[in-house]
């Protein structure tokens, strides 16, 4: 067999094998979900520390910090970070939500908020005004750090290092 063949064989199996990686990574789903049911997410959450993170695909801070939320999740999520996503798009746009998850390489889905009411808000938070990108810090089912608006990775990091420090 010539170096050429022996190249094309490689480089096809190199082709072939990065195609059954990606089919085996499922695309990350939207999935609707009632103030109640959030809570119940929240609630049932065992991880050190669980970060719920509401957005939406038409919010532009939203979409400029979500490789940050991604890069933030990627780094803590193994030393007991959850991460729940929460949009505020329309129920009925869930393929929305899952192409936006898809572009970004989201290893999560997301939940989609059947209502956007004072009872969703309460759910997260009675301080919250509503305003998105917002960010929740759960403990123990305990809310302990909160915000609204863009953060940068290094805001992530700061709070998550406080919460998972203080945990162990």
């Amino acid at each position: 067999m010539s170096i050429r063949s022996m190249f094309k064989h490689v480089v096809l199996l190199m082709v072939l094998s990065g195609l059954s990686a990606c089919e085996k990574t499922p695309a990350p789903k939207a999935l609707p979900a009632t103030p109640d049911a959030i809570r119940a997410e929240i609630e049932s959450s065992e991880a050190p520390l669980t970060l719920v993170h509401a957005w939406a695909t038409w919010c532009a801070p939203c979409r400029e910090e979500f490789p940050e939320l991604l890069k933030t999740y990627a780094e803590y999520r193994d030393q007991g970070l959850k991460l729940i996503l929460v949009s505020a798009d329309e129920p009925d746009d869930l393929a929305s939500v899952e192409v936006f998850l898809t572009e970004q390489g989201s290893p999560i889905g997301s939940l989609v908020a059947t209502e956007l009411s004072q009872k969703f808000i309460e759910t997260l938070s009675p301080k919250w005004a509503g305003s998105l990108p917002a960010s929740f810090f759960y403990a123990d089912g305990k809310r302990v750090a909160e915000w609204e608006g863009k953060r940068t990775f290094e805001e992530y990091k700061e709070v998550i290092e406080t919460h998972l420090t203080n945990k162990e």
